[in-house]
């Protein structure tokens, strides 16, 4: 597991390539920061390196290993799959423009805490069932609903219809389970509605989040407004993706 001491220990071995070095330092602050359930201010750079370049340099072999277990880190000491940053948090400021905000199948509600930090209305359910994760102890940044993500959208869709002028909250679906096809069901209860709807989906296309079903059939779009400042960090090529 990437922690404290392993980068400690990193940062001695290459204490002269300060590239390297600058890395280290943002993993450092990211766990740091996390560990005050503060987001990092920034997107951690590209962490791993190509083949080639492990073949063409094999003393870089001891750091990437140890920047492959970083997203398990994340998973067994703070219960996130994924990792969002300030600069995120303004860029969906922006997209959201003052409207309501759910964040579905919220895990621990990183965004929803940081969303309410600046003011906006965003609320955040999840299941809390962790059983079987890697990570099976939720620690919420902010109080979650203790809610399927279905039954939460189609309270969402029915309260708007009771209201003629309201409309629906930007829903917010971040590395939901892969093989789990509530994301499908999700977007096609948006759809019945035939209310205008933003479904904002986090996760590797095609890769280990979501179901088939959903990047299969979903209308997808890749916002560079949002995607400006989020970025992979690792050998997962997570995005933001707009579905309709």
């Amino acid at each position: 597991m990437l922690n404290q001491s392993v980068l400690d220990s990193l940062t001695t071995r290459y204490k002269d390539r300060p590239v390297i070095l600058e890395k280290i330092q943002a993993v450092s602050t990211c766990l740091a920061d996390l560990k005050q359930q503060r987001l990092p201010k920034v997107a951690l750079p590209k962490l791993l390196y190509s083949q080639k370049k492990l073949e063409r340099d094999p003393a870089l072999l001891p750091l990437d290993e140890a920047f492959g277990d970083l997203r398990q880190s994340l998973i067994a000491d703070f219960g996130i799959w994924f990792l969002p940053n300030e600069q995120l948090i303004d860029d969906l400021e922006n997209f959201i423009a003052g409207r309501p905000v759910i964040e579905l199948m919220a895990g621990n509600a990183l965004l929803t805490a940081a969303l309410l930090k600046r003011g906006i209305q965003a609320s955040a359910t999840d299941t809390l069932d962790w059983q079987g994760q890697d990570n099976e102890r939720p620690t919420p940044w902010t109080p979650v609903k203790e809610e399927a993500a279905l039954k939460t959208v189609q309270r969402a869709i029915a309260q708007a219809k009771e209201e003629p002028n309201s409309s629906l909250p930007v829903f917010i679906l971040a590395w939901a389970p892969n093989g789990d096809e509530s994301d499908w069901q999700i977007l096609c209860e948006l759809r019945k509605s035939q209310r205008p709807f933003d479904l904002l989906v986090i996760g590797e296309k095609d890769g280990d989040t979501n179901s088939q079903a959903f990047w299969s059939s979903a209308k997808l779009s890749q916002p560079s407004t949002l995607n400006g400042h989020y970025q992979a960090f690792d050998a997962y090529q997570d995005a933001i993706y707009l579905a309709k």
